[in-house]
């Protein structure tokens, strides 16, 4: 009952920490952004960063796309949060840059929901069905990001 001092609520706290951790995973989009010039290249490294990051941490990946008694109203502040946006607007800028011609804006995000429901569906899958013979998550991953830029 002590958090309960500093917090009003579960979705208060886990608010809190799903900002942590997305601020890990948008720290790493930016590092890659930063040092990665080839922008096909940037692209598939930032993927491959969001996969491993789940990867490497699944007990984050339960808490932020698993966690019971949650409801879509409370996870919908949380995903219009300002720091969200620009994380997710960093896979939406390498997108862009890797696209070989210009493209209308809603097939561009289409294209970056496409890769991001790809991304969520490889880490749910090599996390949650974990004694299955998965392929290799960066040949998934590549193949996953190519489809996106030849749609």
């Amino acid at each position: 009952m002590t958090i309960y001092k500093y917090y009003d609520s579960k979705i208060h706290i886990l608010r809190q920490l799903w900002a942590l951790i997305f601020k890990d995973i948008f720290d790493q989009f930016s590092q890659i952004f930063d040092k990665e010039t080839d922008p096909v290249i940037r692209l598939n490294s930032i993927s491959l960063s969001y996969v491993g990051y789940w990867q490497d941490h699944p007990d984050h990946y339960r808490m932020v796309f698993m966690s019971e008694g949650v409801t879509q109203p409370e996870v919908s502040i949380f995903v219009g949060d300002e720091q969200m946006a620009a994380g997710l607007g960093l896979i939406y800028q390498a997108l862009i840059s890797a696209l070989p011609d210009q493209q209308k804006e809603q097939t561009i995000k289409i294209k970056t929901d496409l890769l991001l429901c790809n991304l969520i569906g490889i880490s749910h899958a090599l996390i949650t069905i974990s004694d299955y013979p998965w392929s290799d998550p960066e040949e998934v991953v590549k193949m996953a990001v190519q489809g996106v830029l030849k749609s």
